[in-house]
């Protein structure tokens, strides 16, 4: 939902990715239709955080340098960081399945091992080598700035639950000061389009020696999978766009919709909670339950608990209802912030306004 957003091929050989910076693993070398050569990838061991190292991985990561600029393709470069999740049956191998975990902006290095947790079938996991990857700008990848400071908290605009026009109003400045410190503080910034990530994933292909390539985005990714397809369709393969956001962007009518599915959902956790109200006290009924989330979310509104405000405590529920397993620590939360406790540790703070460090007036570049 919330969660990452006419070119040369390039000829470079791919840095190793690693703890030791060694070698692991033979490179994949390919011919472009045509003829063309494919950049080689060179895998090795994944960035510190990527995998747990208590678990056995078959995960590998690498880097593919791609333009910065594609209207401008011998001009400066960037990194992206990509994973892989290889086929262990040569004999089904289709080719790679791309993955995206949507945001625009999230981490996907972990997506091929996550889904495999989560019980993707055998005969996609025998079919594809499952391709994670930073997109532009982000986690492992070339880092691109906003120039944030620890002091400086700002949890997005995505979406705000804002209780009335006035807060509507606060965070429109609130917005307006963030893409103005964004625009001032990193000129790469403006190239962070679904076009361009759009472009990378073509790039990536190629990287990999492949004539074609399979997709699977959530929520953002839904965008980046149809931008893909669209502008590449002699090189796209299976295409699979899950929780379709229906553009490039969040519209006002995006938006909208959000507010749609949490209303059609919560009825779930209402039922979930009042089954329990032995454990939680919520609410014996749903209705009662529902009754308990606008007490709370008023409250909250008037006086905020340890930071945690009405629009917050909205946000939070909303993220929980994506997911049963969510249901048991949004019902402590709930209970927690009922009896007049401190709000738990891991629910996001309400963000201080961000300073203004650039002149009021400039446009924002996005």
């Amino acid at each position: 939902m919330e969660r990452r957003w006419g070119a040369g091929r390039s000829a470079a050989v791919l840095a190793v990715l690693g703890l030791t910076g060694t070698a692991v693993g033979m490179p994949a070398v390919a011919a472009e239709p045509g003829g063309e050569p494919a950049a080689q990838v060179r895998w090795g061991a994944c960035p510190e955080g990527v995998d747990d190292p208590a678990i056995p991985s078959r995960l590998q990561c690498a880097t593919v340098p791609v333009p910065l600029d594609y209207s401008d393709p011998g001009g400066a470069t960037i990194e992206l960081t990509i994973s892989r999740l290889a086929s262990t049956n040569p004999d089904q191998r289709r080719g790679v399945l791309l993955l995206n975990p949507g945001g625009p902006g999230g981490t996907g290095l972990d997506q091929p091992e996550f889904l495999a947790a989560q019980g993707m079938p055998n005969s996609v996991l025998d079919s594809y080598d499952l391709i994670g990857m930073d997109t532009r700008g982000v986690g492992h990848s070339t880092p691109m700035s906003c120039g944030f400071t620890t002091d400086q908290a700002y949890l997005g605009n995505i979406p705000p639950y804002a209780v009335d026009e006035a807060a509507v109003a606060e965070q429109a400045k609130i917005a307006q000061g963030v893409a103005e410190q964004c625009a001032a503080n990193d000129s790469r910034l403006p190239h962070l389009s679904t076009a361009n990530m759009a472009r990378d994933l073509d790039e990536i292909r190629a990287a990999l020696g492949e004539e074609k390539a399979s997709f699977l985005g959530y929520s953002y990714g839904t965008a980046l999978g149809a931008a893909f397809a669209s502008m590449f369709p002699e090189r796209s393969d299976r295409i699979v766009l899950d929780s379709n956001i229906g553009d490039t962007h969040l519209t006002h009518e995006g938006m909208r919709r959000y507010g749609r599915g949490m209303e059609e959902t919560f009825p779930d956790f209402a039922r979930w909670a009042a089954a329990r109200h032995g454990s939680y006290g919520l609410g014996r009924t749903p209705e009662e339950v529902r009754a308990t989330y606008f007490t709370l979310a008023e409250r909250l509104d008037e006086t905020p608990v340890d930071g945690i405000n009405g629009g917050l405590f909205r946000l939070a529920t909303f993220a929980s209802l994506y997911n049963e397993k969510s249901y048991g620590q949004m019902a402590q939360t709930w209970q927690s912030l009922l009896d007049g406790g401190t709000a738990p540790a891991n629910l996001p703070r309400h963000p201080r306004r961000p300073r203004r460090t650039t002149t009021p007036g400039r446009s924002s570049s996005r």
